[in-house]
């Protein structure tokens, strides 16, 4: 009796570790294949140099382009008051 329990354990043991040299193998031919992979990639940080130059030298198509003059007056609602002590609004 003890030794059928013993053989049927065994059995479950070895199924499970058969299970983890099979996980084992998948995981290492994944890493394997991240590897070449990387290989096979040029020098990142080449690439990441070439990004930013080619992104800093074409204008965001969202900012405005201002061709002429600036007009001053628009300033005047992005600066703080000239007196601080003649404005009267409490948020400032």
């Amino acid at each position: 009796m003890a030794s059928e329990t013993a053989a049927g354990a065994g059995g479950i043991d070895k199924h499970r570790i058969l299970a983890q040299l099979k996980r084992l193998d998948q995981d290492s031919k994944f890493l394997q294949e991240e590897l070449e992979e990387l290989e096979k990639t040029e020098n990142v940080s080449t690439i990441c140099m070439e990004l930013i130059q080619n992104m800093e030298s074409r204008p965001d198509p969202l900012l405005p382009e201002v061709h002429g003059p600036v007009n001053l007056l628009w300033d005047r609602w992005f600066e703080g008051p000239q007196d601080p002590q003649a404005c009267r609004c409490w948020i400032l």
